[in-house]
């Protein structure tokens, strides 16, 4: 089994970089959080991603809670998406995984996002994957949350079709805004 404390260094040299083609999965660095910003941007403008975003300050978004690694999608030169492995998430989803029963920590995916121009060309699904393999690698349970609004519908499918398991649903409130969301598990395999 994987060490669950494995330092940023040992995830990077084990596969934080992946390169196929054009489209390359690296660990994110601050240099990054610019253009990603605008990226984060464009993302809200179509999906409303995220439902929660104080202030409109999406570098906030993206960088709190610290993660425990986050890496970005580029194409060429250009950063088309971003994904990232959180320790907690929402207490109402903690309590979900908890109750699974399985003695692994959990990782959960967060921040998973694409440029709505680059979409339909497979890098939603080639993050989500990188995430997932990165979590199990360090001996961790893959989980995601989903807030259930009809713009991420196509997310949800995703996740789906990827294999991620539904094993919960759950409600809360965040400020003044009363969350649903959908709590997937990552497959092992």
């Amino acid at each position: 089994m994987a060490d669950t404390n494995a330092t940023a260094d040992q995830r990077h040299q084990r596969g934080a970089a992946r390169q196929t083609g054009s489209l390359r999965i690296r660990q994110r660095q601050d240099a990054d959080l610019d253009e990603l910003e605008l990226v984060a941007r464009r993302v809200h403008a179509s999906d409303r991603y995220p439902v929660h975003l104080p202030d409109g300050d999406v570098r906030r978004f993206l960088t709190r809670p610290t993660s425990t690694i986050a890496w970005v999608l580029t194409v060429g030169d250009r950063i088309v998406g971003h994904v990232a492995l959180n320790e907690a998430t929402s207490e109402p989803v903690m309590r979900a995984v908890n109750d699974l029963g399985d003695d692994r920590p959990a990782r959960f995916v967060a921040r998973l996002l694409v440029d709505p121009d680059a979409r339909r060309s497979g890098y939603g699904r080639a993050l989500l994957e990188h995430a997932r393999h990165e979590a199990l690698a360090d001996g961790c349970v893959p989980v995601l949350d989903v807030v259930d609004i009809p713009t991420a519908a196509p997310a949800i499918a995703l996740y789906r079709a990827a294999g991620w398991q539904e094993i919960a649903r759950v409600s809360f409130h965040l400020g003044d805004l009363h969350l649903d969301e959908i709590v997937f598990l990552g497959s092992p395999a």
